[in-house]
């Protein structure tokens, strides 16, 4: 019975493993200190003979002493040729020994994640975990509390507004990222969706009706939330069996 529970999670293990990995493509994100500053690139590299067409998404969170948080993003699509490196971004922080600051590459394929790269300075060291406790993220890097975000017109960016600043005051800080994706429908509608891998939690017609985002933005925490709380659970159960 063991070892077919031993068979049966190393499946799960990489299976959950290989949603993320892919080594067609690697993500680096590369520092630098210059003065009293850090010069920061970041890079995509096709490992294929094949061309790809992607976007990517740069984000650098600072958590100052008082625990305010802030958010930058860059953006964009890029290509890449066969065996082709490209530099996506370059910035200059300069980065308060009090600070927490995290630097996030992600890379994706057809709105899939395919290649990330984390590099965070004067993160707290975090307490050991216990037994039933998973110290990490399924790739091995922590990536706690990210949202990313996709939208396209000004009410999709009012509910993301609505929906990071209640993530972040819920103090969710899931270890799964979670995004907010605006598609075009008929006509000039969109439809906004927040999804966590492939997994769909909530989708909705946009408004520009600042009461229907919020409500929306609601309805969609309290889904995030039990997403994260069952996950927490079903591997809580997978410990004990």
């Amino acid at each position: 019975m063991k070892l077919k529970f031993i068979i049966l999670f190393s499946l799960i293990f990489q299976v959950s493993i290989a949603q993320f990995v892919n080594i067609d493509v690697a993500a680096k994100i590369k520092t630098e200190t210059i003065d009293d500053a850090v010069s920061i690139t970041s890079t995509a590299t096709n490992t294929t003979e094949v061309y790809k067409s992607l976007n990517y998404v740069f984000t650098v969170f600072r958590t100052d002493a008082q625990n305010n948080t802030s958010k930058n993003n860059q953006e964009g699509r890029f290509t890449l040729e066969a065996n082709e490196s490209k530099e996506l971004s370059k910035i200059s922080l300069n980065i308060d020994s009090t600070d927490k600051v995290i630097l996030l590459l992600l890379i994706y394929e057809d709105d899939k994640i395919i290649a990330k790269d984390r590099i965070a300075f004067n993160e707290q060291i975090k307490k050991k975990p216990q037994k039933n406790e998973e110290e990490s993220s399924d790739d091995g890097l922590e990536l706690k509390g990210i949202v990313v975000e996709e939208t396209k017109t000004k009410p999709g960016r009012d509910f993301y507004d609505f929906f990071y600043n209640s993530y972040t005051l819920n103090q969710i800080n899931g270890n799964k990222v979670v995004g907010v994706y605006e598609t075009l429908s008929f006509g000039r509608t969109t439809i906004i969706q927040v999804k966590i891998e492939d997994n769909v939690l909530h989708k909705f017609l946009s408004k520009p009706d600042l009461e229907y985002l919020e409500q929306m933005s609601k309805i969609s925490i309290r889904k995030v939330y039990k997403y994260f709380k069952d996950l927490k659970k079903q591997k809580k159960d997978i410990f004990r069996y």
